[in-house]
This record gives structure tokens, C-alpha cells and sequence, in this order.
């Protein structure tokens, strides 16, 4: 896919926002005047932010040229951006073609971040989407208190109401809730990770059951969960980069946010659905380069209520 310079600086700026924290922006063609020369100075992709009391910048240039970047453009970047002029913190260089070996040499010396599409001159590929639907399924309570006060338990899951401040909440959607947390702090969430069953806790749970109604219970709930995962696949088209400085490939998402990419997934004819996680690896991951992987789980009150149109939660 041949891009423009604009889509080509673009992509570098959707590169640029994959795990900023959140109090960084990423802006496109920013113009911004010079500290030494007074001139305006063009800036492909400008990201500023805070990381504690220090405010930091970082500039990135892109060049879709036919050829390999040469050191002149790493000495124009250095003029630009580590001297007196832009002054920033950390600099990034995207080219299209790759750079020269003196080149690559030198910026990494000088630590400048290179890119380079894994394919020289082909920055955007199909590459496989794998969205994880996930639905709880049977879940072990083990109930543990140490107040004085009297205790009681029941076999049912369905029978506990767990008291959340003014709300009045299922026993099922105080789970999902806890899983939401539990994902969004989960460092390793991988299409080869074993999510099937997870353990969680919630401390200090005020409660009532509904075989007793009016009498409220206090207890710790130790609860591990079987998820079901079906997984939804699709090839879509995008950015599949070398970052040369560290030898890792990244995948840039070009299909507006995680919700619309999901949308676009499931509501795709071309979508493959599987079951079996390890059938799915093998077909359609195949000999890719890598993929993308997305997770949401289906609230189980509303896929009782309305199983063709239940809330989802991406985490």
C-alpha cells in the first residue's frame, strides 16, 4: 500500500501513541519556533507529558523516501532536536526504506530511536486480529469470616446478594467486576496464556442472602472462576514495524479504537470463530509475524436477560 507523506507521518504518530501513560498527548505537524534560530521548526509527531515534577518531550521525524536514510539526516536531527534549538528529550526516526549502516550506527550511539517497516517500503500488511470473548462460567466459592457475629452460607451462588455501598448487586456481577480489575492489572494477557481459570478474592464482603432477606452477613470470598473463551479472528490491515534499536517488531492498530475494532470483527462475514484456543493458533495464526490480541468479557446478568445484545467490558 503506497501511503502519502501525511499517512506516512500519521502512522509514525500511531506508533508513537501504543503505551504512552495517559497525561501524554501525540500531535501531528507541529510547527514551533526555534530557541536559537527563532525560525518555525516542523515537527512530524510531537508528544509531551510529565513523569513526576519533569515535563518531557519527544520529536519524531518520518521520511517516505524511495531510498535508505543516510547520516546527514541524523546530524539534521541532531542540530534540530539535542542541541539548543528544539531541545528534546528523546528523538525517533521513521523511515520507510530503512537507514544506512553508518547511519544506524551513529543514531543508536547518540540514542535515537529507529523504525523501519518489517517489510522495506510495505509499512502496512494484513495482519491477524484475535478478539477473546470471554463468559464466566462454574465458579468455587471458599467463605471465610472471623467476625463474632453469626455466619451464614449458601450452596447456591445465585442466592447471594453482595451489598456495595447503596447498590445491591449479584452475586455473578460482584465476579465481574472483580475480573475486570484483575485483567486490567495483568501484565502477561496473551493468546498463549492460560486464562481459563482465575483466582479472585474480595475481602470484608457485606452481604445478605435471599433465603434470609433483611439479615446481613460479613464474610472473605475466595472464588476461583472458569472463564469460556470463544476466539473471533480476522486479518485487517496494519502497521507492522522494526523498531531497530531493540530488534522487537511492533503491530501499530489502524482500526479506530479497541470498540470499533471489535465491532468491525464480529460483525464481519469474513471473521473465523473458534473454541479451542490451541485449533486456533494453528489455523490461523500460522507462520504470521506476529498478531494483535484484544479481550472483553460479557456480563452474565445481561447474557441471561438479552443473550443476542449482552454489555461487554473491554480489558
Amino acid at each position: 500500500m503506497n501511503l502519502s507523506p501525511k499517512e506516512f507521518e500519521l502512522l509514525l504518530c500511531e506508533f508513537c501513541k501504543k503505551d504512552l501513560p495517559k497525561n501524554f498527548t501525540v500531535e501531528h505537524d507541529i510547527k514551533q519556533q526555534g530557541e536559537e534560530s527563532k525560525n518555525l521548526r516542523q515537527i512530524d509527531t510531537k508528544i509531551k507529558g510529565k513523569v513526576g515534577v519533569s515535563d518531557i518531550l519527544i520529536c519524531g521525524e518520518a521520511k517516505n523516501w524511495s531510498e535508505p536514510v543516510g547520516s546527514e539526516f541524523i546530524d539534521a536531527l541532531v542540530g534540530k532536536y539535542l542541541s539548543g534549538e528544539v531541545r528534546a528529550n528523546k528523538v525517533i526516526a521513521f523511515s520507510n526504506n530503512g537507514f544506512y549502516k553508518p547511519a544506524i550506527e551513529r543514531a543508536i550511539k547518540l540514542g535515537i530511536e529507529l523504525i523501519e517497516p518489517v517489510k522495506l517500503g510495505e509499512p502496512i500488511q494484513k495482519a491477524p486480529y484475535i478478539l477473546a470473548i470471554g463468559s464466566i462460567g462454574l465458579t468455587m466459592l471458599r467463605l471465610t469470616h472471623l467476625s463474632p457475629q453469626q455466619n451464614l452460607m449458601s450452596l447456591n451462588n445465585d442466592d447471594y446478594i453482595i451489598l456495595k455501598g447503596d447498590e445491591r448487586i449479584s452475586f455473578n456481577h460482584n465476579i465481574f467486576r472483580l475480573l475486570k480489575d484483575k485483567f486490567s492489572y495483568l501484565k502477561n494477557r496473551e493468546i498463549f496464556t492460560d486464562l481459563s481459570k482465575i483466582k479472585v478474592r474480595d475481602a470484608n464482603v457485606l452481604y445478605e442472602l435471599k433465603t434470609k432477606e433483611g439479615f446481613k452477613y460479613n464474610a472473605d470470598f475466595d472464588m476461583e472462576v472458569n472463564i469460556n473463551w470463544d476466539y473471533y479472528c480476522l486479518n485487517l490491515p496494519s502497521g507492522i514495524l522494526n523498531h531497530l534499536n531493540s530488534n522487537e517488531k511492533h503491530f501499530v492498530h489502524l482500526e479506530g479504537d479497541a470498540l470499533e475494532t471489535m465491532n468491525k470483527i464480529i460483525s464481519s462475514p469474513e471473521k473465523r470463530v473458534y473454541q479451542d484456543k490451541d485449533k486456533c493458533i494453528d489455523e490461523f495464526l500460522n507462520d504470521s509475524e506476529g498478531h494483535i490480541f484484544n479481550m472483553c468479557l460479557l456480563e452474565p446478568e445481561s447474557l441471561k436477560e438479552s443473550p443476542q445484545n449482552p454489555i461487554v467490558a473491554l480489558i
